[in-house]
């Protein structure tokens, strides 16, 4: 699928409780416990690109977030792609290496930074830009919010809508990147709730088992993703999977079915007796019972009477019934 022009880039969760030197531990998530993934994602939720996060690496450098951004965005260079990520990758010097590459990029951004401007706690709105032309927004309605790009205006500004609490809405005023971040970065979420749908949830105390399963549902969230741009009219995501098990299972189904009999007619079970040579059976030296499992008396034992015993035959390993009122085993040594 063709890279759209605005993409994303987020973690995802794979959800693992077991042991494992790869599990992350992340509380503000819905899955608190598993391996981290690292999504780059277009408008339509389509996974791009994935990269499973091992840990720190020996030659890593001190900016995961930005080693991470560099690594997903490689190859995408003088393309003037968007991209959009949370305020855990987001720095002044990442955007500025981006903008020399021609790649177009907006976040969130943590406030205490370096490199970035001093806030003011009581201003609702304030605006920075650097030499570099980063641009740095503050913008306070219930808590305030902080964004760097390096594509947006200074000036931009556009109006949205606020819920009040008696339920009505009111039009304010924001910054651009504001409203055009919250309408984009919700890519991987997007991802994510099509991989969330009918998932493969099975427990497993192997961690590449959750892992499997998970890329193997990732396969088919992409694989719904395209069908819906190609075909018309849309279905839904189960009725895709399940046009997608029995595609999968069709191949796999007996060509060679066995005989249908008419209404009425019967067929007799094969009746299986085992088969033992009559020098070894009447040999009556060799011949001793011993205890095994309960099975069926392969003398006495039919199809609509069945009869289990213990006792099993040393030599001919043939279960038969062996008490008072039962000759199984001699009859089977003796008679033919």
């Amino acid at each position: 699928m063709a890279l759209s022009r605005e993409l994303v880039i987020d973690e995802s969760m794979i959800k693992f409780k077991g042991r494992s030197s790869l599990k992350q531990y992340m509380p503000r998530k819905p899955i608190k416990r598993g391996y981290k993934v690292w999504i780059l994602a277009n408008k339509n939720g389509y996974c791009q690109k994935f990269d499973i996060y091992t840990g720190k690496a020996e030659d890593a450098e001190k900016q995961l977030g930005a080693r991470v951004i560099k690594q997903m965005l490689n190859g995408l260079e003088n393309k003037e792609h968007i991209v959009y990520f949370d305020n855990f990758f987001n720095s002044t010097e990442l955007l500025e290496d981006l903008k020399k590459k021609l790649i177009h990029a907006c976040g969130t951004v943590n406030p205490s930074r370096k490199t970035l401007p001093v806030f003011k706690p009581d201003r609702k709105f304030e605006v920075f830009s650097n030499p570099s032309r980063i641009v740095a927004f503050k913008w306070r309605d219930k808590l305030s919010v902080y964004l760097l790009s390096n594509f947006h205006s200074p000036f931009g500004t556009t109006e949205v809508n606020r819920k009040e609490k008696n339920g009505t809405t009111t039009k304010v005023r924001c910054p651009q990147a504001l409203s055009d971040y919250n309408a984009i970065m919700n890519f991987v979420d997007k991802f994510d709730q099509n991989l969330n749908l009918y998932k493969i949830n099975r427990k497993s105390k192997k961690c590449w088992h959750r892992i499997f399963l998970y890329f193997l549902d990732a396969a088919v969230v992409n694989a719904f993703v395209l069908y819906k741009e190609l075909h018309s009219p849309k279905i839904s995501m189960k009725e895709f999977r399940r046009s997608v098990s029995q595609g999968l299972v069709a191949d796999l189904v007996i060509k060679n079915k066995r005989k249908a009999y008419s209404y009425g007619e019967t067929v007799a079970k094969k009746q299986f007796k085992p088969f033992i040579p009559l020098e070894i059976r009447h040999n009556q030296s060799s011949h001793q019972p011993e205890r095994d499992s309960r099975r069926r008396c392969a003398k006495c034992s039919t199809s609509k009477q069945q009869v289990r015993t213990n006792w099993i035959c040393s030599v001919c390993r043939v279960p038969h019934c062996l008490g008072a009122n039962k000759t199984c085993f001699q009859d089977f040594h003796t008679f033919e």
